[in-house]
């Protein structure tokens, strides 16, 4: 488990510098985030790696929650809602040192949007997990019919 969780997070480093690096690349000329930990630090470089690292570290955070999803005794319910809460209550302090957002509703609208998209997370694994547990149930009962056993409980 804590391989997986190591290499999750690690995918989760490349992913946050990778999208910071995007972000960065399509918004350069009005891009204000470097401008404030520069304002901050004193130091060009200095603010620019520590955004990266800061990003990283959250994309790690992130990906590494994506664990709780493969524990079978946590019910989807629990493991989404952790998950939510590892990338969500970093988010906050985050946002507010590298600048992403500046005002208390901006943060709400952005963890708004991000409580939005792990409900549809949750959603649509819901829907998936309950097809598959149907999909097994006939298995199941088919099975027992041809073979002439008593049909007992359903998964």
């Amino acid at each position: 488990m804590i391989g997986k969780i190591l290499k999750r997070a690690g995918l989760g480093i490349l992913l946050g510098v990778a999208v910071n690096s995007m972000i960065k690349a399509l918004t350069y000329e009005t891009d204000p985030v470097t401008l404030i930990l520069l304002e901050r630090i004193g130091r060009l470089r200095s603010a620019m790696l520590l955004e990266l690292v800061l990003v990283g570290l959250y994309g790690a955070i992130c990906m590494a929650g994506t664990v709780l999803y493969d524990v079978d005794r946590l019910p989807l319910s629990v493991a989404t809602l952790l998950h939510c809460l590892m990338c969500i209550l970093p988010f906050a302090p985050l946002a507010l040192f590298l600048g992403w957002c500046t005002r208390l509703g901006d943060i709400l609208i952005m963890s708004g949007f991000q409580l939005v998209a792990f409900f549809l997370i949750w959603l649509i694994l819901y829907v998936s997990y309950r097809r598959e547990i149907r999909e097994l149930n006939k298995m199941q009962k088919d099975y027992l019919n041809e073979n002439g056993e008593e049909t007992g409980g359903t998964l």
